[in-house]
């Protein structure tokens, strides 16, 4: 009877906390600024303003300004680096996931619920509570028993079922096939889909999104983990493959390692260890709320239209990642390293500087920040450096060996980085100008530790998928209670925009990220 009110104590008080959401911003700057026009009888600008007079307030989550300055070297050059800065809801610093203070439960909580999570003594704290929670819809979706093609089986069997008629399929594949099989069963036993909409209750919308995400989650790691398994000896029947993955998942789960911990083991084909964690846990937590990027932006619109189903919203949503030309582009890279490999050494230099006149060079550049100019000034993206840097540290230490292949092919992108930075491009008919120079964006160091850590070039917008579909929760919430309306970019709120730093970390990271990438090799061990 005890243990019954223990439990029920328990539950009423994760709906308590599933259920709060983040205050709403009231920073409206294109209203406050048409009133002010007004007030000056400026009748030019106040035209121009109506037309934006209905955008929304500006988001409370996320933000990353400028924040930091500084100075690279670049082929005789001194380049000035703006580095942008990354926050959400003004609490979550990037400084303090490079330093590893905060854990991916305490990153997500923040997302959510716009505060840092309560510890209590004797009993779990809000971030336990987080963490308990995702790692119990994930370990527990293996065993969920839904109608397939053929018959009622857990959904472990049916994915490796799947993998087996569809071995060359991504991630996302067998994502989509289960979440449109999850809809199919709903609507054949009359269970009504609630969808994502502001007539919903906070708290059961945000359990049915985590709950829908983490078996997403699961179906992708396991089909990874499936197709590697089947590339290594397709000899392997139906029943072996069961086996051999409840196997690999139980191991994880009685270790306790958490949901994405065993998604990194998942994702790499073996028992990941405290290097590979720490590496593959730092990218992610990065990505967790990306902002303007085109998958947040299809988030917060799938929001305001009201998708009739959670799991069409995280389905749309991660469309994006995978596009051909996406705010990325970590499956270009692959294809533009291919390419590069079938070139002869002497015509790769070539091939790199056309990629950067044409606007194509896959990983650099962004449109939404100043990344490309002529000038000696140019906006930086720290991530790329973010990532790299515990990479570099374990191929110093020998925790981190590479093959031939992966040596030369992480060549040929140090050698991207040095043609489209470093050294900058000239365009022909302007040898006067100073060279076009183009900084990476986040997926240059995405696609870096993913081929050093042997992650197979189509699951490399997997871990992005995990992670951001939290940031996507977040926009959710924030967009279900604004005017449900999208817009390209969000202006944030003041209160979350960091003004100023003294804090080292960042600038001194990207700066040393870029030392070791203009000289000598940087991939080896030094």
């Amino acid at each position: 009877m005890e243990e019954k009110k223990l439990w029920t104590q328990k539950a009423a008080a994760m709906r308590r906390m599933l259920s709060e959401v983040p205050e709403i911003s009231v920073y409206s700057p294109v209203t406050d600024a048409l009133r002010r026009a007004a007030q000056l009888d400026e009748q030019e600008i106040v035209g121009a303003l109506k037309g934006l007079s209905s955008m929304p307030q500006s988001t409370k989550a996320f933000a990353n300004p400028v924040l930091h300055r500084a100075a690279v070297h670049c082929d005789g050059a001194d380049i000035t680096l703006n580095i942008r800065s990354f926050a959400i809801h003004g609490v979550v610093q990037e400084s303090e996931i490079v330093a590893g203070e905060v854990r991916p439960a305490y990153v997500i909580f923040v997302g959510l619920f716009g505060r840092k999570p309560e510890k209590v003594q004797g009993n779990l704290g809000e971030e336990a509570k987080l963490d308990a929670l995702i790692n119990r819809k994930f370990y527990r979706s293996r065993w969920e028993i839904r109608e397939g093609a053929s018959r009622r089986k857990s959904l472990i069997d049916q994915v490796v079922e799947f993998v087996c008629m569809f071995s060359n399929s991504g991630p996302e594949m067998a994502i989509h096939y289960f979440s449109t099989l999850r809809k199919a069963n709903r609507g054949k036993n009359r269970l009504p889909d609630r969808g994502v909409n502001d007539e919903r209750r906070d708290g059961c919308l945000l359990l049915e999104m985590i709950g829908t995400h983490m078996e997403n989650i699961a179906v992708g790691a396991m089909a990874v983990y499936i197709r590697r398994l089947l590339r290594e000896d397709a000899s392997l029947i139906v029943e072996q493959l069961i086996q051999r993955i409840k196997d690999f998942i139980d191991e994880e789960e009685q270790s306790g390692k958490t949901a994405f911990q065993a998604c990194y083991s998942l994702l790499l084909g073996h028992h990941a260890n405290v290097v590979e964690n720490e590496i593959l846990e730092r990218m992610g937590m990065i990505q967790i709320h990306h902002g303007s990027a085109g998958s947040n932006m299809v988030a917060r619109y799938m929001a305001t239209v009201h998708t009739t189903s959670v799991s069409d919203f995280l389905s749309v949503s991660q469309m994006t990642l995978d596009g051909a030309r996406h705010f990325g582009a970590i499956h270009d890279m692959t294809r533009f390293i291919n390419e590069l490999e079938q070139l002869p050494p002497e015509n790769r230099d070539e091939s790199i500087r056309n990629g950067v006149l044409s606007g194509g060079l896959p990983t650099f550049g962004h449109p939404e920040i100043a990344a490309a100019g002529r000038s000696d000034e140019i906006q930086q993206d720290p991530r790329s450096g973010i990532y790299l840097a515990p990479l570099f540290r374990a191929i110093d230490n020998g925790d981190i060996i590479l093959d031939d292949s992966q040596r030369e092919r992480l060549k040929m992108l140090q050698r991207v980085y040095q043609i489209a930075f470093a050294e900058g491009v000239i365009k022909p008919g302007r040898e006067k100008d100073k060279p076009l120079r183009l900084t990476p964006n986040t997926d240059f160091g995405g696609w870096s530790v993913q081929e050093a850590l042997g992650i197979d070039e189509p699951d490399r917008t997997f871990l992005t998928y995990i992670f951001r579909g939290f940031g996507w929760m977040m926009d959710v919430r924030e967009q279900l209670l604004q005017s449900h309306m999208i817009r390209p970019v969000i202006s944030p709120h003041p209160s979350v925009v960091p003004t100023s730093s003294s804090d080292p970390t960042i600038p001194d990271l990207v700066v040393a990220t870029h030392n070791r990438l203009v000289e000598g090799d940087a991939f080896s061990a030094h």
